[in-house]
């Protein structure tokens, strides 16, 4: 089972840039930025909902998949390994 989507928002970066090199809209950026968060939220409660033996298979410590589903959503994922 897998708990990152296949369709991740790796480049968002050039969304935020000064408004003097605007590229998107607000509307655009607040709804990336809506959809980047919500696959956050999603992918930590799927992390939080996996038993060991499924952790142990990804090469993810229990330890480490409590801190990361526990953080807010807006911090960025951090690395499990």
């Amino acid at each position: 089972m897998s708990f990152q989507s296949r369709n991740r928002l790796d480049d968002v970066s050039p969304l935020f840039v000064t408004p003097a090199t605007r590229r998107h809209g607000l509307g655009t950026r607040l709804a990336f930025t809506w959809a980047l968060w919500r696959e956050r939220i999603v992918a930590r409660r799927c992390l939080a909902q996996m038993d060991a033996r499924s952790l142990r298979d990804a090469g993810i410590s229990p330890a480490a998949a409590a801190y990361e589903s526990g953080r807010p959503f807006w911090r960025p994922m951090g690395t499990l390994r």
